[in-house]
């Protein structure tokens, strides 16, 4: 009964999910004018601030200074199909009572902020402010999966000092120094009414009406943290058109230390006696993964150029969460059994003859790190996912530019069989699709 009603509270670290579409639950959305090419472009792009985050060897190719400012709005949508979700077998296996829990994602706004400048011939400093993990989605209250899930919002702010340094006119290097920030709020149902048959047995529990989705509590959880990282990187221009870039972002522990907000219905307030289901603070410790990109580009002639990368993430990091609690509330232990994934991406540019225009169009391969429906979460009900993007760029001024880009995301049918912590069984599968577009403006003084 302890672990019914906190086996969600260790998500709180894993921070983020199905809202904001890297792969698991990271945010790729660091530039538009990459999010035009599907990011293949990333670890060798010179030409917007986002260097700092994907690669800060290449800063050491500005001259002057470079502000970039971005926005995205990332409309999402994920809807639950049942198929025979259930109680416990053990109390007798009826179907969970309830809809679908609607469309769960909810619309979300991601901005982001880089500042690139030339200290010396063969220095450069930059600074990003971004989000790397974040997500926010709400079933509807009365849903199949309300004891597993309905409210989940996390977000997380990076602060990223780097510095970048010429080593030959070709080669560069460059390292950076990152503080990340979490919030995390998340609730569910509590089903009172096993706890109770488990605690007192069936006669009793009937005579007072705390009978299995009859008597239903709710629990709030929220906390934050403070982390620290790194990341570093490598640039290498063999001619003025081929860039080859590599880099890697560490791992960030974080310890979130938040509190358990509890509501019983009073008929059930007996449950709470020997300190448990009672508010309480809680730590949960976890560790975000850390990741290395790798990528090239090439201009073929004036007209046409091509990139790709490819990006490992350690995603096996995640293997299980622990959350410990200040009451007499047993640690809750959730197995994750993550992956390790790859991305793929291609990208495509066309210049004007003019150089005032750019389009470009991409396509990437996401590998989600959920092994299995088992180990599928209504929270992160996360697959691999397809990319098709488009951008263009727009020269207002010399030193101006205003960068759009769309992606739509193909995602593969994600089915759950997924056991709660009472033991009931949220079966069925995800249908899922994300639009992206965002905006970005470029300005070298």
């Amino acid at each position: 009964m302890e672990r019914s009603v906190f086996w969600f509270a260790g998500l709180v670290l894993l921070i983020v999910s199905t809202s904001i579409r890297g792969a698991g639950i990271a945010v790729m959305e660091q530039s538009v004018k990459e999010l035009g090419q599907a990011f293949s472009g990333a670890p060798t792009n010179t030409e917007d601030g986002s260097m700092v985050f994907f690669n800060p060897a290449a800063m050491s190719q500005v001259r002057g200074r470079l502000v970039s400012t971005a926005g995205y709005v990332i409309a999402p949508s994920a809807v639950f199909h049942n198929d025979a979700s259930h109680l416990n077998p053990f109390l007798g296996g009826a179907p969970l009572k309830g809809g679908n829990g609607g469309d769960s994602p909810s619309l979300a706004f991601v901005p982001n902020v880089y500042y690139v400048q030339e200290l010396t011939n063969r220095v450069a400093f930059g600074f990003g402010f971004n989000t790397p993990f974040g997500t926010r989605n709400s079933y509807d209250a009365d849903w199949k999966g309300r004891y597993q899930a309905l409210d989940s919002e996390i977000l997380t702010l990076n602060f990223n000092p780097s510095l970048s340094f010429k080593v030959t006119e070709k080669f560069s290097l460059g390292a950076g120094f990152n503080v990340q920030y979490l919030q995390s709020r998340l609730t569910n149902a509590i089903d009172l009414g096993p706890a109770c048959f488990l605690t007192l047995g069936p006669t009793p529990c009937a005579r007072q009406g705390i009978l299995p989705q009859s008597a239903d509590g709710h629990v709030s959880l929220k906390g934050d943290s403070v982390g620290f990282g790194y990341n570093f990187g490598a640039f290498y221009a063999p001619n003025q058109d081929t860039r080859f870039g590599v880099s890697y972002r560490s791992r960030i522990s974080h310890d979130v230390n938040g509190h358990a907000n509890f509501s019983v219905p009073d008929r059930a307030i007996g449950l709470t006696q020997g300190n448990i289901l009672v508010d309480t603070s809680t730590s949960t410790p976890a560790t975000l993964p850390d990741s290395v990109l790798f990528g090239l580009s090439h201009r073929l002639n004036p007209r046409w150029a091509v990139s790709a990368d490819a990006l490992w993430t350690h995603w096996s990091l995640i293997r299980e969460l622990r959350t410990n609690f200040a009451s007499a509330q047993p640690d809750d232990v959730q197995n994750l059994k993550w992956n390790d994934t790859w991305r793929y991406a291609f990208g495509v540019n066309y210049f004007s003859e003019s150089n005032k225009w750019t389009v470009r169009m991409g396509f990437a391969y996401d590998q989600t790190p959920v092994p299995n429906a088992r180990y599928r979460s209504p929270r992160i009900p996360d697959a691999s996912r397809y990319w098709l993007t488009a951008g263009l760029t727009y020269a207002v001024m010399k030193n101006v530019n205003i960068h759009a880009a769309y992606a739509h995301l193909f995602m593969n049918d994600a089915g759950i069989n997924h056991r709660g912590a009472t033991a009931d069984v949220l079966a069925g599968q995800y249908s899922e699709q994300i639009n992206i577009g965002g905006l970005q403006m470029d300005w070298r003084f």
